[in-house]
């Protein structure tokens, strides 16, 4: 009994060894904004970026390296999108995203932000030197977070992901957590990913009549302009989920689908099909893939 237990103390003393070593370095970081959630009273701490500028950091122990981007929105428009690259390990990658105007987050001083967008780049533990550079003719603004490594964590876990182009967003409030779900741009929600990807995606559908009590909806998933799946569901009305900023609108229950791309570059669009229909989606993707851009 005494072995077992030295055996167990010897492995949490490892794990917690391993996740001392994680670690997101900085060469020279620059100026810190900070941003306040009306939502949750909550603070975030952003990298400013002016145009032109770059930050440099190097990563160890990380299986997961997180990149969330605001802008500032210095006039009422529908959409705005930006860029920046990235480079790391022989790769350069130039990303771009699209944004709109956050309803709950500003600037501390009261400066109006966009919605964030998240990337993702899978390390699988490595060390690297990073170089993120804003080539945008406006200020972006940066957070970085990662995973560390677990000897629980499956190759198929599953980490929110945020589409490069979208029409808008719509928080739902489910037990008390906010997720936000995003809606189709002209029926399209865009995502550039490189594969192998395992892909999920939650669908839901929005009642707006009270006696109504299921509703048949209908999008596509289309691969490098290639139709890839397509899909009919049912949905009926979720008797635990409200959309924070309409009450009067009733989500369904989700409907989840999970897809398996190949090794290589994908541009995927998400087609709503329903005209008739108001959908909402929710993106997830596995810890071990990465993005794309070039779009």
């Amino acid at each position: 009994m005494k072995k077992l237990f030295f055996v167990f103390v010897i492995f949490i003393i490892c794990l917690q060894l391993n996740a001392q070593q994680a670690e997101l370095k900085f060469v020279q970081a620059p100026d810190n904004f900070v941003l306040y959630n009306s939502n949750n009273q909550k603070m975030y701490s952003y990298y400013l970026l002016s145009s032109k500028e770059n930050i440099s950091f190097t990563t160890s122990n990380i299986d997961t390296l997180e990149i969330y981007t605001r802008i500032f929105i210095e006039e009422e428009k529908g959409t705005y999108s930006y860029e920046y690259v990235v480079t790391y390990n022989s790769r350069n990658d130039t990303i771009h995203k699209a944004c709109k105007k956050s309803s709950i987050t500003r600037g501390v001083n009261g400066q109006t932000v966009s919605t964030y967008n998240k990337s993702l780049i899978a390390l699988q533990n490595k060390q690297y030197t990073f170089k993120v550079k804003n080539t945008s003719s406006e200020p972006i603004l940066f957070k970085f977070d990662y995973n560390s490594p677990s000897n629980f964590s499956s190759q198929h876990e599953y980490i929110s992901y945020s589409p490069d182009v979208y029409g808008d967003e719509k928080v739902l409030l489910l037990n008390d957590k906010e997720y936000t779900y995003y809606e189709p741009d002209n029926e399209k929600i865009l995502l550039d990913l490189e594969g192998p990807i395992y892909l999920k995606i939650i669908s839901r559908v929005l009642f707006n009549m009270t006696g109504t009590k299921k509703i048949d909806y209908q999008f596509e998933v289309h691969d490098n302009n290639n139709l890839f799946a397509s899909f009919s569901e049912v949905g009926f009305k979720s008797g635990k989920s409200i959309l924070t900023n309409n009450i009067e609108l009733i989500p369904s229950t989700g409907d989840v689908n999970i897809l398996h791309f190949a090794k290589g570059t994908h541009h995927i669009e998400i087609k709503k099909t329903s005209n008739n229909h108001d959908v909402l989606f929710r993106f997830y993707i596995n810890k071990t893939a990465v993005f794309v851009g070039d779009r």
